[in-house]
């Protein structure tokens, strides 16, 4: 009986680790071109971004979609902006991030804030970027008026960065916004510069220079006095390409997404006036995954005239190992993140208080799929990972072919509809919704679904496997929870002639993070 009641605790703690993984997919009709930004506005539209200096919204209900705004100065640069060297790339440009003003059902103050390219009419490269303020009228649902309030920000030949947030801190709002190091990296492409010297990543620690920051404006484009440099838009630096920015509301705090090269994408917490190390640091900092590494770290003096300077070490780095030798892009274990959304729902059982991290690449270990982040209660850390909660969880790898490239992720009011956009990588730019299924169907004690299968059961001597989705380990615990077996080679079948008679628990970790579990009798002979 002791044990009959343990199984049942064991088996009750596994569905709530399994049940809030069970979703329906579905797309919007909805026809887009080249999406970069997706958000759910407090008004229940989504507003997004598009190719050509565009703003939508669609209704998530229908996919219907409404262009309410076009920018007359949109800029696609200019042939004679193009690179001499190398593969001689085009300058950067497109329509990029997008933010609505913190309290945006207010009448007074329904701005949408974005970022687009522009002529500015200076030396080559004359293509920069811009924060273009609308204000939206609700009852007309449309674009009263328009102002620039932000020029000049910097443009290069790769890693643009991009995402703009308006968050409230304290009792101030700000538009906080992400721009790359806009330059080629030296090590895949080192014949791009010449000398290296003109490579714009090399001065991304100088505040000089507004590429490789994280920039903090006021909402009508005003640099905060209490800013770390007097004057000065740069909120924090040493950054390669950041692409993802979330806020959590109640704490205050900032997490940055940032690609990495090679090896150690990030996501970092942003504090006022710190220096994340690119392009020294990257990573953790007592790795010492890249040359020079621990000596910058050991030895880092901190700039005069930057208030709150200190080199921060990355919250968390997916890749991080040593450098890889091979220069072939799809085998680095980098997984190209490029956005976030701080989840603050309990819509989801389990998932309140998460970052969701969408990503790009298609690799030989890497799908385009989401990551779940479970944080402390403070959002400082991570929540420990265990064998039947990873942390991270990854999620949705296996309809990457119907997904593509996911470049930004939305959440509903409920918290029960995750959407997805993408641009490129599937049949079709597309807003991807994925609806928690209400029904996951669990039957008594039997765990999740038909995708995994073991026979036959009972069995005596050898039990076979099938599952429908990539293996990364099986093990087997007891009616105690104690591991008996475990393997991350053999997936096919488990020889069971050492088990003692008795029920089993088969647990299967997927390549996507998920985890399929099967009871299962061992009999004697």
């Amino acid at each position: 009986m002791r044990q009959a009641i343990i199984l049942i605790i064991f088996l009750i703690g596994l569905i709530g680790a399994t049940q809030a993984q069970s979703f329906i997919r579905s797309e919007l009709s909805t026809t887009l071109t080249t999406p970069w930004e997706l958000t759910y506005g407090p008004d229940n539209y989504l507003w997004i971004t598009e190719a050509g200096g565009v703003v939508s919204k669609v209704d998530p209900a229908n996919g219907n979609k409404t262009i309410v705004y076009t920018a007359s100065d949109y800029f696609n640069g200019d042939v004679s902006e193009k690179l001499a060297l190398c593969h001689q790339p085009d300058i950067q440009k497109g329509t990029l991030g997008l933010a609505l003003h913190p309290q945006f059902l207010n009448p007074a103050t329904a701005f949408i804030y974005f970022v687009h390219s522009y002529n500015s009419n200076t030396l080559t490269p004359s293509t920069k970027f811009k924060i273009r303020r609308l204000k939206w009228d609700h009852g007309t649902s449309q674009v009263v008026s328009d102002t620039t309030i932000v020029n000049d920000l910097p443009n290069g030949y790769d890693h643009i960065g991009g995402r703009l947030l308006a968050v409230r801190q304290g009792t101030n709002d700000y538009l906080i916004f992400s721009t790359g190091d806009n330059g080629i990296s030296e090590v895949n492409a080192p014949t791009c510069y010449t000398p290296q010297i003109n490579n714009p990543n090399n001065y991304v620690q100088d505040v000089n220079y507004k590429n490789g920051k994280i920039h903090r404006f006021n909402l009508d484009g005003s640099i905060p006095i209490d800013n770390p440099v007097s004057g000065n838009s740069m909120y924090t630096r040493g950054h390669r390409n950041p692409q993802g920015l979330a806020y959590n509301p109640s704490t205050g705090i900032l997490y940055e997404i940032e690609h990495g090269d090679r090896t150690d994408d990030e996501i970092n917490i942003l504090e006022k006036g710190k220096n994340y190390g690119w392009k020294n640091v990257r990573g953790y900092h007592a790795d010492n995954n890249y040359p020079g590494e621990s000596a910058f770290v050991s030895s880092y003096t901190l700039t005069p005239g930057i208030n709150g300077d200190g080199l921060k070490e990355a919250f968390y780095s997916w890749c991080a190992t040593s450098q890889p030798t091979t220069s072939v892009y799809a085998d680095w274990c980098t997984v190209a993140p490029s956005d976030g959304i701080y989840y603050n729902s309990s819509g989801i059982p389990g998932w309140n208080n998460s970052i969701l991290v969408v990503t790009l690449k298609n690799g030989l270990t890497t799908d385009m799929e989401m990551y779940k982040f479970q944080l402390s209660i403070d959002g400082m850390s991570l929540v420990p990972s265990t064998t039947l909660n990873p942390n991270p969880s990854k999620f949705f790898g296996a309809d990457q072919a119907q997904n593509g490239r996911l470049r930004d992720i939305a959440y509903s009011t409920d918290g029960k509809k995750i959407y997805l956009i993408n641009n490129g990588g599937a049949d079709r730019d597309k807003i991807s919704v994925y609806t928690l299924d209400p029904n996951p169907g669990f039957n008594e004690l039997e765990i999740l679904n038909q995708a995994l299968r073991c026979y036959p059961n009972p069995v005596s001597e050898q039990l076979s496997i099938r599952c429908s989705y990539p293996i990364h380990e099986i093990k087997v615990v007891d009616l105690m929870g104690r591991s008996i077996y475990s393997s991350m080679r053999e997936f096919d079948s488990i020889n069971t002639t050492g088990f003692g008679q008795g029920t089993y628990l088969l647990s299967v970790k997927l390549e996507n993070g998920g985890v399929l579990h099967k009871r299962f009798m061992v009999m004697s002979r």
